[in-house]
């Protein structure tokens, strides 16, 4: 495993995920996130079916076990995990809901103990309490949490968490899984998953969602950035590293996020959220770096 490479093309990954997500806030003004998530994944397919053939050509490998867990991580991570995300952006804005968002490694250790058998560090307890510390606080005082937004947030969290440690199951049953039929396998779920979330509408929607007006043109640039460039860079560092690492190196998304929704969607930074996501970012740090 080169980790040190997966490292870096996470890194870059959550700085293109940041400006894709303002992008989407500002989508979100006159589509709703469900038809936001559609486009985004089916962008993405167009996107990553080019990848896979650029790289190889089909190869799902020698374990049909390994890409039916990639598919299934996206439908879980991409259709409903993102669509909550994406919901949960709406009510609290960029910043506050990727600084939240820093519940997904704590759920991500949790799962990969009990399902990759992975035991955590020392840090990890003290590490959990910090992370929960600086979510709560940049949520602010307790009257004033958004409920619907929290739980929004917290099966986000959940769905991705799931989807994170599936796609390292996979690549660990599995190294002859390519990337690129990794990569469609989980968009293709995406896509699939969305389908079943829209049920009946599915077809008034997305031909709504690619209408032209004012959402169009940012729903575009966020979907090839997010998923059509993000997509490839997160399933090579999937492969590269660990479902806990690429999980703690995504809470550097925040950092990126905060001042990038400032220039683009406009969205004034809160001192509360900065200082929540640091305190939070802390905490992740203790979970995996002691």
């Amino acid at each position: 495993m080169n980790e040190s490479l997966g490292n870096t093309l996470i890194l870059i990954g959550c700085a293109i995920w940041a400006v894709a997500l303002s992008f989407f806030k500002i989508a979100e003004r006159h589509i709703d996130s469900s038809q936001i998530n559609l486009i985004k994944n089916s962008v993405g397919l167009v996107f990553v079916t080019g990848w896979m053939f650029f790289t190889g050509g089909w190869n799902p490998g020698n374990v049909d076990l390994a890409w039916q867990l990639m598919f299934a991580s996206g439908v879980i991570g991409m259709a409903f995990g993102d669509v909550f995300f994406l919901s949960a952006i709406g009510r609290l804005g960029v910043g506050k809901a990727t600084s939240m968002a820093l519940l997904t490694p704590v759920l991500t250790l949790v799962l990969e103990f009990f399902i990759l058998n992975r035991i955590p560090n020392e840090g990890s307890f003290f590490g959990m309490f910090l992370v929960l510390i600086g979510v709560f606080y940049l949520h602010g005082p307790v009257k004033n949490i958004s409920k619907e937004g929290f739980r929004l947030i917290f099966l986000a969290c959940a769905c991705v968490a799931v989807a994170q440690v599936l796609a390292r199951w996979s690549f660990d049953l599995d190294q002859d899984l390519s990337l690129g039929t990794s990569a469609f396998f989980r968009v293709f779920g995406g896509v699939v998953g969305m389908a079943f979330i829209m049920g009946r509408g599915l077809r008034s929607k997305y031909l709504s969602a690619i209408s032209k007006g004012p959402h169009l043109k940012p729903l575009m640039i966020g979907a090839f950035l997010g998923t059509g460039i993000g997509i490839c860079l997160y399933q090579s560092a999937a492969k590269l590293t660990t479902a806990t690492q690429l999980s703690f190196l995504g809470t550097t998304t925040p950092i990126f996020a905060i001042p990038i929704a400032w220039i683009i969607a406009k969205e004034i930074p809160q001192k509360r959220v900065v200082v929540g996501a640091l305190i939070a970012i802390a905490g992740v740090s203790l979970i995996f770096l002691f």
